[in-house]
């Protein structure tokens, strides 16, 4: 798959077609950074193809986890939502925040699951993607 280079007004890298050890590879920051400001021009295409991009590249990343899970919620993507949110907690341990946890509840809310359900198995969880 070919990624293009994306430039936006202010001359900032969104998305790179080359790895994270090339030399202007943009940062999990960079990343996060990007897709903030494509949601806030409102172009949240865009914004979703450059999450997937960085959770290609950075999937443990918890800056990357949140932002992605965040436009997920925004996009009412609650399946996608949740394992996102499940993989920051997993990440962050026992050092996630309180509201990362309430995110996470709403997320499962919104997707149809209860407080008393189980945290969805790999096998049955729906795959992160594009």
């Amino acid at each position: 798959m070919t990624h293009p280079t994306t430039v936006n007004r202010e001359g900032s890298f969104l998305i790179v077609g080359r790895g994270p050890d090339s030399v202007g590879f943009p940062t999990p920051d960079q990343i996060r950074m990007s897709i903030q400001q494509l949601v806030a021009e409102q172009d949240v295409e865009q914004a979703h193809d450059l999450a997937q991009e960085g959770l290609n590249t950075y999937p443990e990343n918890e800056g990357v986890l949140a932002i992605a899970s965040l436009l997920a919620m925004v996009r009412n993507e609650w399946d996608r939502a949740v394992v996102l949110l499940e993989r920051l907690l997993a990440v962050q341990g026992d050092r996630a925040s309180d509201y990362t946890r309430m995110m996470y509840e709403r997320a499962r809310t919104c997707y149809g699951q209860s407080e008393s359900d189980k945290p969805t198995s790999a096998a049955t969880t729906p795959a992160v993607e594009a």
